[in-house]
């Protein structure tokens, strides 16, 4: 017992002797800490950038027992900046923050390297940039795809002048390995450039949004012909009527709901009583709205021409009205007019003048009194097949009777 007392009073004694001993040990790499910084930035409108150093060295003095239970990750340097109120270039000087629970009165920092640290206070402000990109996959045959468009299509960017200087868009890549037939949207990330094209660093900036939705407009690509209606009479149909249009078709795009029913693009209708043999005009192509012409060509030619027929010109003294209006009298003041009639050489030349007449309708000239020239109908009796070709006036003139 006696020797087990005196063993506990010497293991006392030591211990007590070592709690008074004073240790000096040099901490490296204490991370470096800004207090305030959020207050600074909310009331004031100003950041902290380009510190100079991210640690320091710090040496600490105290009793072994505490000092040597610190590591290096125990220790903060905190520098307050909420005093700050103006940008400039500033060394400001940090304190030494230990662990909670750790009774501190007894250390000394007897020495700080640095003693400082410098770092700058910038004013906080913003900038709009336009939102660019482009897609990395591929289409499927058939379709073409428009410029892309992103949502929200600018991106407010906040920082410290300094920073923001150097940023000119945001670009955007999406739909790598994809191959798409109808148009295609994600919501992807975005890098801010500078002008020459090149990454910038995200530090002390930050973003009106973390991602944009990239959408590819997808249209359907089609060839589609351009043709006429086409009025037969006077001899002509469709058998014996060359029709010639130039261009015979037109590359379109655009969505396929709307190409997938469009065989061809009617130009116009051509009557082939209004001519004799051969007739071209030139027609604007009409499109939807919503359709896209690739082929670039607004406009196409239309020829036609009449085969296997041939004309002849009469003088017709047959002339009359029907359909006069009640309580008038009609006046017929030509005597005869020249018509030009179409057909075989077979039916021409059976063709004589007294088989031809004109006839008036005067169905739509009811409360009408005076001369006119209405358009005659002719009408060829006993061939069938031919018929007359441009138009008949007459001269007439409505009384009352």
């Amino acid at each position: 017992m006696v020797i087990s007392l005196l063993a506990s009073i010497a293991i006392w004694l030591y211990i007590t002797d070592i709690d008074k001993e004073t240790w000096k040990t040099t901490f490296y790499g204490v991370r470096v800490e800004l207090e305030g910084d959020d207050i600074l930035r909310d009331s004031k409108n100003l950041v902290i950038t380009d510190l100079d150093t991210n640690t320091v060295t710090v040496e600490l003095e105290g009793p072994r027992r505490i000092v040597g239970s610190l590591s290096s990750s125990d220790l903060v340097a905190k520098i307050d900046v909420s005093k700050l109120t103006q940008s400039a270039y500033t060394s400001q000087p940090y304190y030494v923050s230990f662990p909670d629970g750790i009774d501190k009165s007894g250390i000394k920092v007897i020495r700080q390297s640095p003693s400082t640290v410098n770092f700058m206070v910038s004013k906080l402000n913003s900038k709009t940039v336009q939102v660019r990109g482009g897609f990395e996959g591929s289409l499927s045959p058939n379709r073409t795809a428009e410029t892309p468009v992103f949502e929200p299509s600018t991106i407010t960017v906040v920082g410290p002048d300094s920073y923001l200087k150097n940023v000119d868009y945001a670009w955007v890549t999406f739909g790598k390995d994809v191959t798409v037939e109808k148009s295609y949207s994600v919501d992807t990330g975005f890098s801010l450039m500078n002008a020459q094209g090149e990454p910038c660093s995200m530090e002390n900036i930050s973003v009106s949004t973390d991602t944009v939705k990239a959408t590819l407009p997808i249209l359907e690509i089609k060839d589609v012909k351009l043709g006429v209606d086409i009025v037969e009479g006077a001899g002509a149909t469709s058998a014996n009527t060359k029709i010639k249009v130039e261009p015979e078709t037109i590359m379109l795009a655009g969505d396929s709901a709307i190409l997938s029913g469009m065989n061809k693009i009617i130009l116009g209708t051509i009557d082939l009583t209004d001519f004799s043999s051969t007739f071209s005009e030139t027609y604007t192509i009409p499109l939807d709205n919503n359709l896209r012409n690739l082929t670039g060509i607004t406009e196409a030619t239309v020829t036609v021409e009449i085969v296997g027929l041939e004309t002849k010109n009469f003088k017709v003294k047959n002339i009359s009205c029907v359909n006069a209006p009640d309580g008038t009298a009609v006046d017929i003041l030509s005597e005869s007019i020249d018509v030009t009639i179409r057909g075989t050489a077979e039916q021409l030349e059976n063709i004589k003048p007294e088989n031809i007449r004109a006839v008036v309708d005067l169905t739509d000239f009811k409360d009408s009194v005076g001369a006119y020239m209405p358009d005659a109908k002719i009408y060829v009796d006993g061939v069938t097949g031919a018929g007359a070709v441009g138009d008949s006036k007459v001269s007439i003139e409505i009384r009352k009777a």
